[in-house]
């Protein structure tokens, strides 16, 4: 009688966390000798011949009637990796083995990362940290959401950074905004956390035109450009006033803010005399306050009238012909009065 043999070596699996899959034990000449199989990194015993031992409902065992024994596993998990043993109970026993690689994409772990949102003061070191798990081990990128480079120190910007922490030197207010760590294994989703990193300063101001000059009557416009964080609060003042200027019907305040930056525009309308003089553009957050200075000052309405011009020379014109008209009739008159003999 032949002894029961291994007609195919059990291959090694390579699986998705979450996926099911099936290992073959095939035999030959088994007779009335059972087949079983054993999980060496557990030492638990699975099943043997149809009977499932394990008290793990994803397990199971199947054959097709002829050579084949299958395990059966059901949402393969990252415990379920390892050696897997088919055993036959012959004496001696045989055995052969197969390896279940269970591949898991990455995964961020927030509790071990940094928070999504990170500030520091300008002019200090920050680091950024982020922590992913997977199978194979993840590997992490940093990159800047806009697009831009990031400056690992004062010499070196480097479109995208490696390694689980991001260290920045010196940081200044250009550094500000969104950072990307994005972690992938090879095996997909690539995942991403978005970190906001925001740089506290004080308050600066930069007046682009401290003189200007208006006609009475008209509209004139103002600005100040700032630049703070945390985001301040800016108003406008009157000779040396400090009472705000509030915007209503004789004035239009417009704040265009970009990011840390802004462009604060103050429109007068119909200007009168009271309006000229002496105007600030304030700026205050928690870290300090700047102000700027500038002054309205009264110039002459520029003379355009040219209908006014046409009509005098139209005037001028007729009176001209007029007077040849006067001409013309003296002259008749004395021809005519005048004793020809």
């Amino acid at each position: 009688m032949l002894e029961p043999e291994f007609a195919e070596p059990i291959p090694n699996v390579t699986i998705p966390v979450g996926r099911d899959v099936s290992l073959p034990c095939v035999v030959s000449n088994l007779g009335n000798y059972k087949v079983a199989w054993i999980h060496i990194d557990r030492k638990m015993i699975l099943t043997v011949h149809k009977h499932v031992i394990a008290r793990i409902p994803r397990f199971s065992m199947s054959h097709d009637g002829q050579k084949t024994w299958l395990l059966n596993i059901n949402g393969v998990r990252a415990s379920d990796k390892g050696i897997y043993m088919c055993q036959v109970n012959t004496d001696p026993m045989i055995s052969q083995v197969g390896y279940l690689q269970v591949v898991v994409p990455p995964n961020i772990v927030d509790d071990e990362s940094s928070p999504s949102t990170v500030a520091v003061r300008e002019g200090l070191n920050v680091s950024l940290t982020c922590k992913a798990k997977g199978n194979p081990e993840p590997r992490i990128v940093w990159k800047r959401e806009n697009g831009f480079n990031i400056t690992v120190d004062k010499k070196t910007r480097v479109e995208k950074q490696h390694g689980n922490v991001l260290n920045l030197t010196k940081v200044s207010r250009a550094e500000m905004g969104s950072y990307l760590c994005i972690a992938s294994n090879g095996i997909p989703p690539s995942v991403s956390k978005r970190i906001v990193l925001d740089i506290e300063f004080s308050p600066t101001l930069l007046v682009p035109n401290q003189l200007v000059g208006a006609p009475l009557g008209t509209d004139v416009t103002i600005d100040c450009l700032t630049e703070a964080y945390p985001r301040p609060i800016s108003f406008w003042s009157y000779q040396e006033s400090i009472n705000m200027i509030f915007h209503g019907s004789k004035y239009h305040i417009v704040i265009n803010e970009d990011g840390y930056k802004a462009h604060t525009k103050l429109t007068i309308r119909s200007l009168s005399r009271a309006d000229y003089g002496n105007y600030k553009c304030i700026t205050k957050n928690s870290l300090g306050e700047a102000e700027g200075s500038m002054r309205i000052y009264e110039i002459s309405r520029p003379y355009e009238n040219p209908k006014s011009t046409s009509g005098l020379l139209n005037g001028a014109a007729h009176i001209d012909l007029h007077k040849k008209h006067l001409f013309l009739l003296l002259f008749a008159y004395i021809l005519m009065s005048w004793p020809f003999t």
